[in-house]
């Protein structure tokens, strides 16, 4: 019989769940806005996707692969703080263990997405690799000489919270100032438009309305793909940031390649991920590597939580 796994995807915005086989191909799935309230209904929350994706028949699936946004604490298995839904201190792996009693894996979904484009994705072949979702927040997993990179409580990949500025212009969710995703992200880029537009004198029908209250990220794009003259300077903009902190991550780690996948990179490849390859060569020192977009879309961490299942390395019984 196929080997069959659940997989999780639990982002800032979202979560995402799927029932898949050892070869990373999805069977089933069910996606809902993140409940981000106590954490008990959180749990329960998740708790009803799995139940959502195999009813009664949790036999059928031989473990359960979390991909979690946030800081995490993998020795506990704990989510301990997630600056998009405000959750602190959540064991969830234990939640899962004692809830379904199946062997549970539990990294950052980022690091789930790295995992996936490195057994069959773009990363498959290269030792050296780095993935960057570009989403809600800003989100990486780091595959150095074949191996994951961990770090003490299992965090070496936040770099979201990179500072880029640092005048410290703009908050962060997270409490910090001059990070990556409260610039460039999908949370952070209307912040972001608002600072630029205080600052220049472009007039546009974009500009008028980011003065006068917040607009999506999604208007943004919709403005540049209209002609919206300062739609373009933020869009620019915002690629020089990306380019110069994914250059950074190329000095930090020499990768072959880097893979960019989220919401925002993935919604939008025209004008976030096809000016980078060139962009980074401005500010690289090591030589650079490819940049490509995911091929799995927004299903790098759903797939990697499901491969993560069928690695002892990474699963709890």
């Amino acid at each position: 019989m196929t080997e069959l796994a659940i997989g999780l995807d639990i982002g800032g915005s979202w979560s995402r769940a799927a029932l898949g086989d050892r070869n990373g191909n999805i069977l089933r799935r069910m996606a809902s806005p993140v409940e981000a309230g106590s954490s008990t209904s959180f749990l329960e929350h998740i708790d009803g996707l799995i139940e959502s994706l195999v009813g009664e028949k949790i036999d059928v699936i031989s473990g359960i692969g979390l991909g979690v946004a946030g800081r995490l604490d993998l020795k506990r298995g704990s989510l301990l703080f997630s600056p998009h839904t405000k959750l602190k201190d959540l064991e969830i792996r234990k939640h899962i263990i004692e809830k379904f009693q199946k062997p549970t894996a539990f990294l950052n979904d980022c690091m789930m997405a790295a995992l996936a484009e490195k057994m069959i994705g773009a990363g498959v072949g290269c030792k050296n690799l780095v993935y960057v979702g570009i989403g809600t927040g800003i989100g990486s997993g780091v595959i150095i000489d074949n191996r994951i990179l961990m770090g003490k409580d299992g965090n070496a990949h936040e770099v979201g919270h990179m500072i880029i500025d640092m005048d410290g212009r703009l908050p962060c969710e997270c409490g910090g100032r001059g990070h990556w995703e409260a610039y460039t992200s999908g949370s952070g880029m209307p912040e972001y438009a608002r600072l630029l537009a205080e600052d220049i004198g472009i007039e546009t029908p974009l500009a008028s309305r980011v003065r006068q209250g917040k607009v999506e990220s999604k208007e943004i794009f919709k403005a540049l793909y209209n002609g919206d003259r300062f739609a373009k300077h933020v869009v620019n903009d915002c690629t020089r940031l990306n380019a110069m902190a994914l250059a950074n991550l190329n000095n930090l780690y020499d990768p072959e390649i880097i893979i960019i996948g989220g919401a925002v990179a993935i919604k939008n490849p025209g004008a976030v991920i096809e000016p980078l390859e060139a962009e980074v060569q401005k500010y690289s020192f090591n030589m650079p590597p490819k940049i490509t977009a995911t091929a799995f879309g927004e299903d790098s961490p759903l797939i990697g939580s499901i491969l993560s299942t069928f690695e002892p390395s990474f699963s709890q019984p």
